[in-house]
């Protein structure tokens, strides 16, 4: 029996989650689900990687196109903080901001368009984290802010992940999404709490 080639293997896994040609097909949720998010996530680091590249080669006309589109930053719950606002201000700009955020993934992703926001949610997250360098006239960017980022970022790809599942899929397992989304609320919190603490 021949070797499988590496093209046939690579689209195999590219076809995974989606659902069985044939009625008849046994579908294992768990695994599609698992493969949805794959594929999402590393979508969001290939954008990543092209958004450090465009910040490398154009940065001062990055942070020019940062701080004049700031009203996107609110698709990825990401709030200015003034001096002066109150603790009872900020978590609730926090965690009403990162929820709607999350709610906008989720449709999305119900959308059956996981890939491409997860793919632009890289390259605009990449681009706004390294412009931040030359707006808050900085040398590096601070190791929390990074694991904040990551941490925001992953609970993001798995709320647009499990949008594109329950779209597929509906509740042919109900436990897969309620897993899905448990997982993200607990991140979501964690992120929520890391950065109010942060903050004060």
């Amino acid at each position: 029996m021949a070797a499988e080639s590496p093209r046939n293997r690579i689209r195999e896994f590219w076809n995974m989650g989606a659902p069985p040609r044939h009625a008849a097909g046994k579908t294992n949720y768990s695994r599609n689900m698992i493969s949805i998010f794959l594929k999402s996530l590393g979508l969001l680091v290939l954008g990543a990687v092209l958004g450090y590249v465009i910040y490398y080669f154009f940065s001062s006309q990055s942070a020019a196109i940062i701080d004049r589109f700031k009203v996107l930053q609110s698709f990825f719950g990401i709030s200015q903080y003034s001096q002066g606002m109150t603790f009872t201000r900020v978590a609730v700009t926090i965690l009403l901001g990162n929820l709607i955020s999350i709610i906008c993934y989720m449709g999305l992703g119900y959308g059956r368009l996981s890939l491409p926001v997860s793919f632009i949610s890289g390259l605009f997250i990449s681009v706004f984290l390294f412009s931040g360098i030359i707006r808050n006239n900085t040398d590096t960017i601070p190791l929390e802010v990074i694991i904040l980022i990551a941490v925001e970022m992953l609970y993001r790809v798995l709320t647009v992940s499990t949008g594109e599942y329950l779209s597929r899929y509906r509740l042919g397992s109900k436990i897969v999404p309620w897993v899905s989304l448990s997982i993200v609320f607990v991140f979501y919190t964690a992120a929520a709490l890391y950065e109010i603490w942060q903050i004060f």
